[in-house]
């Protein structure tokens, strides 16, 4: 416990310095709409690296932290350095393909129709072809402390390297200059700097043994064979990911051009910002699940994913239908009346995170027992509801397509989730469903209420101070709709309890 207890903490403060990034960097990166398409299309190819590993990673990670919960850790290291190895291979096919584009942009933006525009697109794709073998050892490293639970170490220095960012972006764009390539290019080289601290803090604080890491970074028929059932589900549920959550700003950007796809952006944005939380959120979860499967202790890993779900709804559920509610005001004093176009889209793109809290903990469950026809199917539903959905609506009703099934086709995965949980732990659903969600029902009542009864009074200018009271404002509600939650639900506050309680009792006898 005490070890997620200092995960949580450095992802709180983590989430803070995520928050200063949309403060501080987005305004300006928003300040010209055209290049700051151009510039999310380039952080969405970044995005595809997630998925270079066509699943070998994730199935590393998976066995890894069983070898680690059996104290075998040659295994481990060796298992980390084979999937390393067979990511590489993947994320250098995926850098040539990233460096041949850089000199025909084009290829992926519609209307590049300047000289400045078709430069731009082509130094920073090449700068993200050039830097793709920094984010192999980043994933690395974060896997190595993931699977310790020791998470919270390379957040302290991840977290020192995203306010160097910050600060630099004060001095990139200050009297109106726009060098968004400089900045990307800086950016890249203090995630670099990042990641060798990382694996020097592994070597010193965790004993880990680097020199038979690399010794075991190429491939290996054994290991082949130990990972590739798992890994080739993950290869499918992979380009089903692919499909759903990244290929749209392609999309959009091939049909409509690099200004429909920065009005689409400022919502996709958003959308992955609480990705990234959420997944902060939950991934600590991903090594433990393993580690009951390790120990075969599954009436233990029962009781831990209902306290997940538990505490995992009022931590993304309000917040999320706390800023979708207030979106415009968002926009506005974020980003400012230029992107009024956004408010739709970005208001449903948001609510697609609504079930989170069911489907996080639960296809990490899923992998965890290596259900592979439950993953083949979860993994299908995404994409072929998202993409029908679109292509049938998209004449009509155009942009609002993209984010009007992104939230349909999350909202069907969910039930489909939820019906699987229920089925692996052995539950009878309606009951189950019931004890879950109906804590939360009178906080989810109030934060409608209070939100639609206020909103036209946030403020709508864009300045820093306005965007400070919208968070404020925001941060008061779901605090307030938190706490009626924690009278309501039994098991949320016996787990807010054991956390508080002793370190409540630590201060008094150290006072």
């Amino acid at each position: 416990m005490e070890n997620f207890l200092k995960i949580y903490f450095w992802q709180i403060v983590s989430i803070l310095f995520n928050f200063a990034s949309i403060f501080v960097v987005t305004p300006y990166l928003s300040s010209n709409p055209a290049l700051y398409g151009i510039y999310t299309l380039v952080v969405a190819a970044y995005l595809f690296l997630s998925y270079a590993d066509f699943g070998f990673l994730s199935a590393g990670m998976k066995f890894a932290s069983e070898s680690y919960a059996q104290k075998d850790l040659n295994q481990e290291t060796k298992i980390l350095g084979f999937t390393g190895f067979i990511f590489l291979v993947f994320v250098l096919f995926y850098a040539l393909g990233i460096f041949y584009i850089s000199f025909k942009p084009e290829l992926l933006v519609k209307g590049l129709i300047n000289v400045e525009e078709r430069d731009i697109a082509s130094n920073l794709l090449l700068i993200l072809s050039l830097f793709t073998p920094v984010f192999v050892l980043q994933r690395i490293t974060q896997i190595i402390f993931a699977v310790r639970l020791k998470d919270f170490i390379f957040q302290r220095i991840m977290i020192c390297s995203n306010a160097i960012k910050i600060i630099f972006a004060l001095v990139f764009f200050s009297q109106g200059n726009y060098p968004i390539v400089g900045y990307f290019l800086f950016s890249q080289i203090c995630t670099m700097i990042c990641v060798i601290v990382g694996l020097y803090v592994a070597k010193r604080r965790l004993g880990y043994d680097l020199i038979l890491f690399f010794k075991g970074f190429k491939f290996s028929k054994d290991l082949y064979r130990k990972t590739k059932s798992l890994a080739f589900v993950s290869i499918f549920l992979t380009l089903c990911w692919i499909l759903y959550y990244e290929l749209d700003p392609f999309v959009i950007s091939r049909l409509l051009g690099a200004k429909y796809l920065a009005i689409y952006a400022i919502g996709f944005t958003l959308m992955e910002y609480f990705r990234s939380i959420f997944g902060i959120l939950f991934s600590p979860f991903t090594a433990k699940f393993n580690h009951f499967v390790g120990l075969k202790d599954f009436e233990g890993l029962k009781i831990f994913f209902n306290k997940i779900l538990v505490i995992g709804l009022p931590l993304t559920v309000f917040p999320v239908l706390s800023i979708s509610i207030t979106i415009k005001s968002f926009i506005f004093t974020w980003v400012g009346p230029q992107y009024i176009d956004s408010v739709p889209v970005a208001e449903v793109l948001v609510l697609s995170y609504l079930f989170s809290f069911i489907s996080s903990p639960t296809g990490i469950l899923v992998m965890a027992y290596e259900r592979v026809k439950l993953l083949y199917i979860t993994s299908a539903l995404l994409p072929i509801v998202y993409w029908i959905g679109v292509f049938s609506t998209f004449g009509v009703i155009g942009l609002q397509a993209f984010a009007d099934f992104k939230l349909a086709a999350f909202f069907v995965v969910a039930v489909v989730y939820l019906s699987i949980a229920v089925g692996i732990l052995q539950l009878s659903f309606w009951p189950f469903l019931w004890k879950l969600i109906s804590p939360a029902i009178i906080p989810i009542i109030f934060i409608f209420a209070m939100m639609m009864l206020t909103r036209s009074f946030l403020p709508i200018e864009k300045n820093k101070i306005n965007l400070l009271i919208y968070f404020l404002y925001n941060g008061i509600i779901i605090f307030i709709a938190v706490a009626i939650y924690y009278f309501l639900s039994t098991v949320f506050r016996q787990m807010v309890n054991s956390i508080i309680t002793p370190i409540f009792t630590k201060f008094f006898k150290n006072a």
